[in-house]
């Protein structure tokens, strides 16, 4: 809800103003940091799958599938018999499947000889990346880009706040003269003092509210109303403008900015296995400690 309700009476220009949203300007610099950001991501992301799933054959958790060689071990047996019209008949009936054999089983053999050298590849391939990220980001136009698009609602805030100081004075002149003129000893003829007539007209300003909810002439559902409001954001402003940002490609939600290691250091990429083979813990009657069984599945 806007605490500045628009007037009736207002142009046109003032009615369709809508200054947080005019203001955002162009934003193509970091909106297309951001596109380069969000394809590296998605790189970033799949270079990951395919590390694990080449560490998980590295290190022996998932195993190349076997290949068929039913075909190949026929094959085989003809050539060691020396029967070439029959070697020959049988080439060129299962030239196909017998080639399909063999390409099956050099994947099965590269997958297994060349796994700790694809971990190493995309360890790099990942790093590389890393610092391209990093290179590619300028953190520094970013804060100027919102701190520009923020200035003028703080600039229009600290106008209407002096506006806001003003009229407080002036309540609180107003109301310290009144009292003061007003003011009257009530005494008792015997001498002791009497309580006096408490005549309030601003009550006591809780923690956290613009204005107390006492204020002579002002409803309290209003008072009450504004203080709810000074403690939250336009929900209709920032609909509006969060989908205006994020049209523009100024958004870096949920984007991620991953640093290259230092030089030296020789740790692995943090690719963690979604699925590590379960481990179960075999109790061992003795001494109370457990011996650790990992079981592949």
């Amino acid at each position: 809800m806007n605490l500045i309700r628009r007037s009736k009476k207002s142009t046109d220009a003032t009615a369709n103003a809508e200054p947080p949203l005019n203001e955002i300007g162009d934003v193509g610099a970091v909106a297309a940091m951001f596109e380069r950001l969000r394809q590296q991501n998605a790189q970033y992301d799949q270079a990951i799958a395919a590390l694990v799933a080449a560490n998980r054959i590295s290190i022996g958790w998932d195993k190349p599938a076997e290949p068929e060689m039913t075909l190949t071990i026929q094959r085989e047996v003809l050539l060691a018999l020396g029967d070439t019209d029959a070697l020959a008949k049988f080439d060129q009936q299962h030239q196909q499947a017998l080639a399909q054999e063999h390409a099956a089983r050099v994947k099965a053999t590269q997958q297994g000889l060349e796994a700790p050298t694809r971990v190493k590849a995309l360890e790099q391939y990942l790093n590389d990346l890393a610092g391209q990220m990093v290179a590619g980001l300028d953190e520094t136009l970013i804060d100027q880009e919102i701190r520009r698009i923020f200035r003028p609602s703080a600039q229009r805030m600290l106008d209407a706040a002096k506006t806001f100081v003003q009229a407080w004075r002036e309540m609180q002149s107003v109301e310290a003269v009144l009292l003061q003129r007003v003011r009257l000893t009530h005494t008792r003829v015997t001498g002791d003092t009497c309580t006096r007539y408490d005549h309030e007209l601003i009550g006591r300003q809780r923690d956290g509210e613009l204005l107390p909810t006492l204020i002579e002439g002002v409803p309290f559902e209003e008072l009450r109303e504004l203080n709810d409001l000074f403690t939250s954001t336009d929900n209709e402003l920032v609909t509006a403008l969060d989908t205006a940002l994020r049209s523009a490609g100024f958004d870096g939600w949920g984007l991620k900015v991953y640093h290259p290691k230092p030089q030296g250091d020789e740790r692995s990429i943090y690719a963690p296995d979604p699925n590590p083979p379960k481990k179960v813990l075999a109790p061992y009657v003795g001494n109370g400690v457990c011996d650790v069984v990992r079981v592949d599945v």
